[in-house]
């Protein structure tokens, strides 16, 4: 079902992998420039860049919510240009600033939406149930979302994300607007998913928001990627041109490792 590569000597399988994948829109702005991208299977992976850099016209090609002007991919082995309803299946997709009907109650929303996803009532119920669990909403689910925070309402996108089980989860720009407290429970919620065996696509302009629970990181600029690896490897690669090691443990060390990707870009 999965892309298999070799890179190193060892044997990586890939959810994700696109070849020269380039969306130019009207007026020749080139949003992604030939994006060879790979995603191991079972990592956090960040992808870093600054706003317009490409990340969320990347994403939506990815899921096929856009046509690319040229290149290939697949996810999870689809075709991204052939079988991307079977993609958004199998993909959790959490858009920047996806809505909810702030009249309805977190349940009632999810709800809803499993039923927009072709799941039958009975099993909708106990998905519902079972998402809102893994969110640590479920003492909120008979309340209204218009009393809802920042971060409360993240959670419950992330759970209308889970409804389907994905294999992979896609969040774009999830951090952004919620306090410390908030995120501190987005990244706990993360590392254990990951435990649980999902890969995990998390879009951000911030490195040093997400750095310490990503152990892949994708580097985007101007519609290319820069550079692309597992962290590990990304800073053995900078002691080696720099001649000393870095390590990401807080968040001065995350904005230097940022700025310092760029230039190995």
């Amino acid at each position: 079902m999965f892309t298999r590569s070799t890179e190193g000597g060892e044997h990586v399988e890939l959810v994700v992998e696109t070849k020269n994948l380039t969306k130019v829109y009207e007026g020749k702005v080139v949003a992604v420039d030939n994006a060879d991208l790979k995603v191991p299977k079972g990592v956090i992976a960040g992808l870093i860049g600054h706003n317009g850099a490409g990340k969320t016209t990347l994403i939506s090609m990815l899921v096929g919510l856009t046509l690319p002007t040229r290149g290939s991919g697949k996810v999870l082995g689809y075709d991204i240009i052939k079988e991307s309803l079977e993609i958004r299946r199998k993909v959790g997709l959490l858009p920047e600033g996806f809505g909810f009907y702030d009249h309805m109650t977190a349940h009632q929303n999810l709800l809803y939406l499993a039923e927009l996803n072709g799941i039958k009532r009975e099993e909708a119920e106990r998905k519902v149930v079972e998402v809102l669990k893994i969110v640590g909403l479920e003492e909120q689910k008979d309340l209204k979302v218009k009393a809802f925070s920042r971060g409360m309402k993240q959670r419950l996108g992330i759970a209308q994300a889970l409804l389907k089980d994905p294999q992979l989860l896609i969040l774009d720009e999830p951090t952004v607007g919620i306090d410390p407290e908030g995120a501190i429970g987005f990244k706990m919620l993360m590392k254990r998913l990951a435990s649980e065996g999902k890969t995990i696509i998390l879009s951000t302009h911030l490195l040093h928001e997400l750095g310490d629970i990503c152990d892949y990181i994708i580097l985007m600029k101007q519609g290319k990627i820069l550079t692309q690896g597992f962290l590990k490897d990304l800073q053995k690669e900078y002691e080696e041109r720099k001649g000393y090691v870095f390590e990401i443990k807080a968040r001065r060390n995350a904005e230097k490792l940022s700025e310092e990707l760029r230039k190995i870009g």
